[in-house]
């Protein structure tokens, strides 16, 4: 019985260290091959996780209504602005695939951003109209690498981020770009996000990192 119980430990041991990690994963930045911005002279706006899942929740994490109505139409004038500059566009769609996070979200989330919801689906003020869509399961966009493969297509090396959470996702994205040698802007009226005590240090870090804000 000895032997057993000795193996039904590690096997929780096991699942606990998973559990972490899985949920660790989703607020670490990626790395990658850093790009040579002279042949890649292109901008792209991107716009990350503006689902209805976050944007039309009503729970004790719903953002405010003023506010959200606001950002997002910052968000859809970035769009326009975009398109009549130009520029290329992407949305970014989050959707929780590690079975740890997708239980913790059901537990105390109310299920957003699991497979499934009809909420997954971009905000109805947004006029994707054509544009790639790209999903992630993480914070950071790059851990989609046809994204990263999009970008390169493109010739992108300048990025313009607006969505959701600005102490997240955004900023997770943005020290992705960073690392792979991107310039990046972050629109903060075009931004959102449920800890707005978090993000003065947060945009001072990006900004000593190089990130600009308008």
């Amino acid at each position: 019985m000895t032997g057993f119980w000795i193996v039904i430990g590690l096997c929780v041991v096991a699942l606990v260290a998973y559990v972490i990690l899985s949920l660790r994963k989703l607020s670490v930045p990626t790395t990658g091959a850093v790009i040579d911005g002279a042949m890649r002279p292109e901008t792209a706006l991107v716009v990350i996780d503006v689902q209805e899942d976050f944007t039309r929740n009503t729970g004790k994490r719903a953002f405010d209504p003023k506010k959200r109505d606001a950002a997002l139409e910052a968000i859809s004038e970035e769009i326009a602005l975009s398109r009549k500059s130009g520029h290329q566009i992407a949305f970014v769609s989050n959707v929780f695939r590690d079975w740890p996070v997708i239980l913790a979200m059901k537990l105390v989330g109310g299920g957003v951003g699991t497979p499934g919801r009809e909420g997954l689906k971009l905000d109805r003020t947004l006029d994707v109209r054509g544009a790639p869509e790209f999903e992630k399961s993480i914070g950071d966009t790059f851990s989609n690498p046809d994204f990263e493969a999009w970008l390169a297509e493109k010739r992108v090396s300048r990025l313009i981020l607006v969505g959701l959470d600005t102490c997240y996702c955004v900023q997770l994205t943005a020290r992705g770009a960073l690392a792979r040698g991107y310039q990046v802007e972050i629109r903060e009226p075009a931004t959102l996000t449920g800890t707005p005590d978090k993000w003065p240090p947060l945009k001072a870090e990006l900004g000593d990192a190089g990130v600009a804000f308008a």
